[in-house]
């Protein structure tokens, strides 16, 4: 069996159709588990409304973050594959098939696809750009040996758990994919990338939203990459007033590094040069803000 786990906060603009999506999936034996975050909106009474035996809704009793609400889907999940999905996304018919399949075809413990991007605006282009730069759609298949792949579009075998544990709860706002995928290759886990198994996920189409995603990247970094010696911990300043130099130098190097990535398969980053840097300065600014904690 395959568990579908989707973590849910304030989704009731998309949640019915990433449900839909998976339910509809042409694979026999899987569930899907959502957590619900204690949202404020009308997400639980719209998972309410599904009557189908293969959905089952967990509630978090406080507002605790993906991490945690991933952590209690697993723990009750049935399925020997874990197959992870936000609840801003949606997928196409043969999903759950095509996971299930590379995991009986391929040598590996962790399986990551690609992500597309659905946007409207200039703004929620560049999101995509700094969102799945680590998940290109339709570029190469590879092993992961650094960075990371993202929480959503992610398959991981249930005994992967036992041997490194759950996703750190305390990288509540973002960052525990980063964590997580580099302490599975620290115990020589294999991950693997496969660019065609894509699904889709509605980018931040507005500024504010866009800036809030690249300053919550920012608050997390030093202490994520630096405490657990992380690839590129090296980049991370030391104190405060070093991060006060380091904000423009790494500004432009977050931004070459999101143009390299893309650049030979979308040409049209180029068109999101200024939007991409101003998030990075952001996510800099914070970076230095979080020495004052």
């Amino acid at each position: 069996m395959i568990s579908v786990i989707i973590p849910a906060y304030n989704a009731e603009k998309t949640i019915k159709q990433c449900i839909e999506s998976v339910l509809d999936n042409d694979y026999n034996d899987f569930e899907v588990i959502v957590v619900d975050d204690k949202s404020k909106d009308n997400t639980k009474n719209i998972i309410k409304t599904f009557n189908n035996k293969r959905l089952k809704l967990s509630m978090n009793k406080i507002n605790s973050g993906a991490s945690f609400s991933r952590n209690q889907g697993i723990k009750i999940s049935n399925g020997e594959i874990i197959l992870l999905l936000d609840s801003d996304s949606y997928v196409p018919k043969d999903w759950i098939k095509k996971h299930a399949e590379l995991h009986k075809k391929i040598n590996t413990d962790i399986i990551g696809g690609g992500v597309i991007g659905i946007h409207n605006t200039l703004i929620g282009k560049a999101d995509g750009f700094c969102n799945w730069f680590t998940s290109v759609p339709y570029t190469k298949d590879y092993y992961l040996k650094k960075l990371h792949l993202p929480t959503n579009n992610l398959s991981i075998k249930k005994e992967v758990f036992e041997k490194i544990g759950y996703f750190n709860e305390h990288l509540r706002i973002g960052g525990e994919d980063a964590e997580f995928c580099f302490r599975s290759l620290r115990k020589n886990l294999k991950i693997y990338f496969k660019s065609d198994l894509i699904i889709y996920h509605y980018d931040r189409n507005d500024l504010k939203g866009f800036i809030k995603h690249q300053e919550n990247w920012g608050k997390h970094a030093v202490d994520m990459r630096r405490q657990q010696k992380m690839d590129y911990s090296y980049l991370m300043p030391m104190s405060y007033t070093i991060s006060l130099i380091y904000i423009l130098p790494l500004s432009i190097l977050y931004t070459i590094f999101i143009i390299i990535k893309w650049i030979k398969y979308k040409p049209s980053v180029i068109l999101c040069l200024p939007i991409i840097f101003f998030g990075k300065l952001k996510q800099s600014i914070a970076i230095t803000n979080s020495f004052k904690k």
